[in-house]
């Protein structure tokens, strides 16, 4: 069999092979994933073998270190090795590359040769080998080897590998990327003004008259100290010509040091941001699930002081800076995005972890873009949407969404209530409010439950003071029995009771329900 069709036929073996996408990915996450829990403590270990590692290279210079010692360092360098070998790998689908490029090649007739499937394999993982983190993690594997020593240097190339295992330094760092164009202007005329100054100086004052200037090199050294406003004092100029070149270079000098921190200090404000709202996806990533709250508006404030108070986890989505910074100053997981916007949805795993979202902006055409970009992740998601046309309504109900709240319609219904029954509404919205005893609550009858497969009067609802309103039987769609006969209803998993009580009393009541 020729080198071609083993090239083949290996790489449509991976990729019809599970295990092998299942342990690749596995490896991605440990490596790249920073929501993966794993990753945290495999980064924590990294940093520890990077630093006691520099350590080792740094005592030996003057101490004579015992033989272990030089055992663990080997086996941090192995770590590093299988680490960036580990990389190699992940970096991307070679042999899916080989497969494109053979079926692209045949479907127009053409030949293919080994060295073009080679090639493009090659060509992708050279594109990782040739990063520069690839370089100084290659690098950083060379001090430990005896014969290298002379390179010793290379020391702090491993101490850059930190930066790969701490994700906000990782941000910072793409600063100089996104901003090489200015810090590269900036190189430019630095050494442009570096080499005419010390050109200028030496021809005034290195033939003698400068007895600290004796070669080019001690020139460069002066300009550099002068133009970033240094000046240790060591070269000072002697000559008028030599005094007129340093003023011209110490204003040249405080310009450029303006520049630049203008550019970096700009570029941290704007990167801070996207620090921020990593963390946010980070902690949400921790979670299980949690509620969804669209609008940090008067509404949603009130909803989101609700979720709080019962220990209820949720995210807040706003576009307005100052709600967010508001919901932030609470100890919200608050994110400034668009909450519409699909890739801000995916980010926060909507479709894996929500439990409900609840759309509570004042513009009804976002919170039906909100309502379909959500059911169009996962179409099981309950979404309750604020209604603030009433003529829009059917659309909400049309994309998806399970509730809308007409907040004008509840208010005049409120008051008409009051007018009519002042004394029972009074009552009824503390008990709602929970401003006084009693209090309605919700109890589940779950699979442990005592109450499964039993009456209501036998599970002890007179003992402990309290009233059955209601249940409601999710088995029939969230069907609720209103007010039920306890001597003849029957309850069943996963019901739902819902009593009014005192809450100690409730308490009480929940925990008799799971004795043994």
């Amino acid at each position: 069999m020729n080198l071609k069709k083993r090239l083949l036929r290996f790489a449509y073996r991976l990729e019809a092979s599970e295990k092998y996408k299942r342990t690749k990915a596995s490896v991605a996450t440990l490596l790249n994933d920073p929501t993966s829990k794993s990753k945290k403590y495999f980064d924590y270990f990294m940093i520890f073998l990077v630093l006691s590692t520099v350590l080792i290279l740094i005592l030996e210079i003057k101490h004579h270190l015992p033989t272990w010692v030089y055992a663990y360092e080997s086996f941090a360098v192995i770590i590093f090795a299988v680490e960036w070998l580990a990389r190699v790998w992940v970096s991307g689908d070679a042999h899916m590359r080989v497969i494109e490029l053979y079926e692209k090649r045949e479907a127009k007739e053409m030949p293919t040769t080994f060295w073009m499937l080679f090639r493009v394999a090659w060509k992708q993982k050279m594109a990782f080998i040739l990063s520069p983190m690839s370089i100084i993690d290659l690098l950083a594997i060379l001090p430990s080897y005896r014969p290298l020593r002379v390179f010793r240097f290379f020391l702090l190339f491993r101490l850059f590998k930190v930066f790969r295992y701490t994700q906000n330094a990782n941000f910072f760092l793409r600063v100089f990327h996104e901003k090489r164009f200015e810090f590269l202007t900036l190189i430019i005329i630095f050494s442009f003004m570096v080499f005419f100054a010390s050109t200028v100086i030496y021809i005034f004052e290195g033939g003698g008259a400068n007895e600290k200037i004796d070669s080019f090199f001690d020139a460069i050294y002066w300009a550099v100290i002068t133009i970033t406003t240094v000046g240790f004092g060591d070269i000072t100029p002697q000559t008028t010509e030599g005094r007129f070149v340093t003023i011209f270079l110490i204003i040249g000098g405080v310009a450029i040091i303006s520049f630049m921190t203008s550019i970096i200090t700009t570029s941290m404000t704007e990167k801070l941001e996207e620090v921020k709202s990593q963390h946010i996806l980070n902690e949400v990533a921790k979670l299980k699930s949690y509620i969804l709250v669209c609008g940090y508006g008067k509404m949603g404030k009130v909803l989101c002081e609700e979720l709080d108070r019962s220990d209820e986890a949720f995210v807040v989505l706003d576009m307005l800076p100052k709600e967010i910074a508001e919901a932030t100053k609470r100890g919200y997981l608050a994110l400034e995005a668009d909450a519409s916007d699909m890739s801000v949805l995916k980010d926060l795993k909507c479709d894996q972890k929500l439990k409900y979202a609840v759309a509570l902006t004042n513009d009804d055409a976002l919170n039906l873009s909100i309502t379909l970009s959500l059911k169009s992740l996962n179409p099981d998601i309950e979404i309750f949407s604020r209604l603030n046309n009433i003529a829009i309504s059917s659309k909400l109900e049309i994309a998806g969404a399970k509730e809308e709240v007409f907040p004008y319609k509840v208010a005049a219904r409120a008051a008409y209530k009051y007018f009519r029954q002042p004394i029972a509404f009074s009552a009824v919205d503390n008990i709602l409010l929970e401003r006084y005893d009693p209090v309605i609550d919700e109890v589940e009858i779950i699979q442990s439950s005592q109450a499964r497969g039993r009456r209501i009067s036998q599970i002890g609802i007179k003992k402990h003071n309290l009233k059955i309103l209601g249940v409601i039987r999710t088995a029939e769609a969230d069907r609720l029995y209103f007010n039920p006969d306890v001597e003849t209803f029957t309850l069943r998993e996963h019901d739902v009771l819902v009593v009014i009580g005192d809450s100690s009393d409730i308490a009480s009541f929940k925990v008799s329900l799971f004795k043994g």
